[in-house]
């Protein structure tokens, strides 16, 4: 019986084990990192700007969104509490009925249009020099799609 032989097809079979092994631990960590494609990712940029009165949203360029597949969520950077904007659509136009729209009125808020909120509307007030975000995030999946900071002047 020869026994030099044994070793090294013991050896090549570990060798096959671990590797497979670390391909499957390499796979699964990769697969993680991708996220579901909802076949939709907005692009786009936006600022803020507030008032005593209330505040407008600025689209400064990128894609046109639908203004129903947003919500918008104003943060107080010093308390973390958040309020997220009722998008009610009582009068079916695609556009919420607490926004007031500046631009083309149709149910996208696209490329330098704005529109405006009034703090009454959202049952909250604010002081001069209240820094606050608007982080505006998709409806179906809660993916984050923009942010924009302001202080109330």
């Amino acid at each position: 019986m020869n026994r030099k032989a044994v070793s090294p097809v013991v050896g090549v079979m570990l060798m096959l084990v671990i590797t497979v092994i670390l391909a499957a631990v390499v796979s699964s960590y990769s697969g993680s990192l991708v996220s579901p494609d909802n076949g939709r990712t907005w692009q786009l940029v936006i600022s803020a700007k507030a008032t005593t009165e209330g505040f407008a949203i600025h689209h400064e360029g990128g894609d046109p969104i639908p203004f129903m597949s947003f919500k918008l969520v104003i943060v107080d950077p010093d308390s973390y509490n958040t309020t997220q904007l009722n998008t009610t659509d009582s009068d079916g136009n695609g556009i919420p009925d607490i926004y007031t729209t500046t631009g083309n009125d149709n149910s996208a808020f696209e490329s330098g249009e704005s529109f405006r909120v009034s703090w009454s509307d959202i049952n909250m007030s604010v002081q001069e020099g209240k820094k606050l975000m608007f982080e505006m995030y998709e409806v179906e999946g809660n993916s984050p799609i923009a942010k924009a900071t302001a202080v109330v002047e």
